[in-house]
């Protein structure tokens, strides 16, 4: 990012005569950039809900009874969104290439962001790139997620809540949010409460929260209530000990973005947009309260992939404000110090999983036993994807659901939530359903996984 403050200095008008060029330059090398990733990813296995919500995808596309013939611990849009990439091509490759696409219009929005924040085209082209490769982003890439397809709209909220014009939209967009998991309620009330225009922004939420909740209740009824809230209610809680090392390996990788958007605040009166920081500061605080939520069992760092994008956004405001030179003063030596090396901390962590991702070093906090590293490459998926084909027809799966997704075979039960009917006792008749299961592959050859 180069100093001086020619470009700053330009007016609006003579910024926006430069948008085309930037928005081609940004959708060629995001291309480029997510088919790196997918040549790097392939189908490889790394998060277990990945496989249970693309499993559970498929046999809502199947017919089955979401709530009623299998369990399913996240609200139905989650399920609806998978079933109807699944529509298209039913694969690991379409869920791939559609979450993709969720995060290039991430980074468009990012894109856009720094750009009314600082009218910088190359703060803003950076920020965007950047976005599709930080480290929780780069980590859970292209999956089944509820973050993933809540990102984008996250990200929307802070832009629309920024204008009275579109503060409506903003509450509208954090309540579809919640309908792929109720958690992003956080994140959502913190840009409607935290920005100038909380009234419109809270008729848009609680209008369209009240017409979804209604719509979902008439159609699944009791069942919706009984697996999404009663059974995640009953799940228990993780150790101190282990949430202490979620939050600290989650410190940890947000820690260079949190240093750089700090440097924004003694400049901060620069912004070209402060109704648009605030959105963003909200988005920020709401999406890493999402922390707490590791509270309860079963839940992951798979939260900081909504976290992040908002982040990136201030961390360029604050690279802006520590290198470019202002009339009268030079940047500051201090400034760019901490840049370059909150800058090298990031791409270390980056670069680590990208090199070793089954032995991710400097992704992995300090003083950890172990790191959140690839549980199967792309082939050994294959393989076990061929012995998993090699049991009898008719028969089910009874290990990781992302392999029985692979393998285009059912699991014990059609249970692909093996954890919460076994952590929640109101999901006991399903569970009864998957131990009992008499159609279980007993080959010797399928891979025994944790």
């Amino acid at each position: 990012m180069t100093s001086g403050h020619a470009e700053d200095d330009r007016s609006p008008a003579a910024a926006r005569a430069g948008w085309p060029l930037l928005m081609a330059g940004w959708l060629a090398l995001s291309v480029l950039v997510l088919l790196a990733l997918a040549l790097w990813q392939g189908q490889s296995y790394w998060e277990y809900s990945d496989g249970v919500y693309s499993l559970s995808a498929r046999y809502v596309l199947d017919g089955r009874s979401l709530y009623s013939d299998f369990a399913a611990a996240q609200p139905p849009s989650l399920f609806y969104v998978g079933a109807a990439v699944l529509a298209v091509d039913d694969g690991a490759t379409s869920i791939r290439v559609a979450m993709a696409a969720c995060k290039a219009v991430v980074s468009l929005l990012v894109l856009i962001a720094v750009w009314r924040l600082t009218r910088r085209r190359d703060a803003a082209l950076l920020a965007a790139l950047a976005t599709l490769v930080t480290p929780w982003t780069l980590r859970e890439h292209a999956q089944l997620l509820p973050e993933t397809l809540a990102a984008p709209l996250v990200m929307g909220a802070a832009l629309a809540a920024s204008r009275r014009s579109t503060a409506v939209l903003a509450g509208g967009l954090g309540a579809i949010a919640a309908t792929f998991k109720l958690a992003f309620v956080l994140p959502a009330l913190a840009i409607v409460l935290l920005g100038r225009h909380v009234r419109q922004g809270l008729i848009g939420f609680a209008t369209t929260g009240g017409v979804l909740a209604l719509a979902f209740l008439a159609l699944f009824g009791e069942p919706l209530w009984t697996n999404v809230v009663r059974a995640q209610t009953q799940a228990g809680y993780a150790s101190l000990q282990y949430i202490a090392g979620l939050w600290a390996q989650a410190g940890w990788n947000v820690l260079a973005p949190l240093v750089l958007a700090a440097l924004a605040w003694p400049q901060r009166a620069r912004l070209h947009d402060p109704d648009l920081a605030r959105s963003l500061l909200a988005a920020c605080a709401g999406s890493l309260l999402l922390l707490t939520t590791l509270l309860k069992s079963g839940s992951y760092l798979t939260v900081m992939i909504v976290a992040e994008p908002p982040l990136v956004c201030l961390a360029a405001c604050g690279v802006v404000a520590a290198l470019s030179r202002h009339p009268g003063a030079a940047p500051s030596a201090r400034g760019r110090l901490v840049v370059v090396l909150a800058a090298a901390l990031a791409a270390a962590q980056i670069v680590s999983l990208l090199v070793s991702p089954d032995d991710p070093g400097l992704f992995t906090r300090p003083l950890a036993a172990s790191g959140p590293a690839r549980t199967l490459s792309d082939a050994q998926v294959d393989a076990a994807a061929r012995a998993i084909v090699a049991c009898p027809p008719g028969s089910t799966y009874p290990g990781p659901p992302y392999l029985a997704f692979v393998a285009g075979r059912d699991v014990a039960g059609h249970q692909p939530d093996q954890y919460i009917i076994h952590a929640a006792p109101v999901l006991s008749a399903f569970r009864r359903q998957a131990d009992g299961d008499p159609r279980r592959c007993r080959h010797p050859g399928l891979p025994v996984i944790p």
